[in-house]
């Protein structure tokens, strides 16, 4: 669903408003998810780079 439109100064039934809302917090949950999905890549991304790099060093001084 997409947000519905207010003009300036027109009055705003409850059932306008109250879709408004409801798809706008539907928005931020999903936008909410997908940061947690991309922090939790990066963390094992971060992580995988690490130990990568530490077998690297253990290559080296060998």
């Amino acid at each position: 669903m997409a947000i519905e439109e207010i003009e300036y100064g027109s009055l705003a039934s409850s059932t306008v408003l109250n879709r408004n809302f409801s798809d706008l917090q539907a928005q931020i949950t999903a936008l909410s998810l997908r940061i947690s999905a991309n922090s939790t890549n990066i963390q094992q991304n971060t992580s995988d780079i690490a130990n990568l790099s530490d077998r690297v060093s253990d290559l080296e001084g060998e």
